[in-house]
């Protein structure tokens, strides 16, 4: 039998389940980072470099308990969602992506990096940064990084020059930066693919199922045909005889 590969294609529709959702989320996190109203940030020292807009689990956990009128352990629930997304990261144990109420340190991620965005973590773009994590760090990578990097290289071995040659592009263009800036761009980078390419045997919270053919985002508009056809199945519902339990088990 011969599989037609463009309906295949037609098929393999990027409709996510969980986008209508993340929206709402976003607009609570929009919420929080106001500067009146929402969570108070500080400067925090990290490494002898001062980042700015840091946040605590704490605050972050009270403000969520007064903002949505819930208890503590619905509230840290609900917190732990927001760094398992992304939207918050931790500053120090980042593979910990879970909401600690005591005084760990947070930063809330900047949009570019949203879920929403659904910009598609590509292999190519992780080999770069792994690359330039690499040069950044002279090659002591972290053994879940170090994994990845070797599969990429082995990969990927064809395009591998072009990928070190972005990464050191890349590279050289953060030194010119200043160094809390680019403290906190590494950060933001490390917490976006920590969530997009977890270390093995570890949950993801962007794993999806199966996808939409529809896009639940999207606003229905119902033609007259689609009525017709509603009100022919009504009416063959209606007029349909009906049968016995015992009768239609039998049959």
């Amino acid at each position: 039998m011969t599989i037609n590969k463009q309906t295949i294609r037609d098929h393999g529709q990027h409709y996510r389940p969980r986008m209508a959702c993340l929206k709402k989320v976003e607009a609570f996190v929009v919420e929080m980072q106001d500067p009146k109203t929402g969570v108070k940030g500080t400067e925090q020292k990290l490494n002898v470099t001062t980042i700015p807009h840091v946040i605590t689990g704490q605050d972050v956990l009270a403000w969520i308990v007064n903002k949505m009128k819930v208890s503590t352990e619905e509230a840290q629930a609900f917190g732990t969602m927001l760094v398992a997304y992304g939207y918050v990261y931790p500053l120090q144990n980042h593979k910990k992506l879970v909401l600690c109420p005591d005084a760990t340190l947070y930063r809330f991620q900047t949009p570019y990096f949203w879920p929403s965005q659904k910009w598609p973590a590509e292999d190519t773009d992780y080999a770069i940064y792994l690359a330039k994590r690499n040069i950044r760090k002279k090659g002591m990578l972290e053994p879940y990084e170090q994994e990845h990097y070797d599969h990429l290289h082995k990969w990927m071995n064809n395009k591998w020059d072009f990928i070190v040659m972005q990464a050191t592009e890349q590279y050289k263009a953060s030194k010119e930066r200043k160094k809390p800036d680019r403290v906190v761009l590494d950060c933001q980078e490390r917490a976006y693919w920590i969530v997009q390419k977890p270390p093995a045997r570890t949950h993801s919270a962007m794993d999806y199922g199966v996808n939409r053919l529809i896009d639940p985002n999207a606003d229905e508009n119902f033609t007259y045909d689609h009525y017709r056809r509603v009100n022919i199945f009504l009416q063959q519902a209606i007029m349909r005889s009906k049968v016995k339990s015992t009768v239609s088990l039998g049959a």
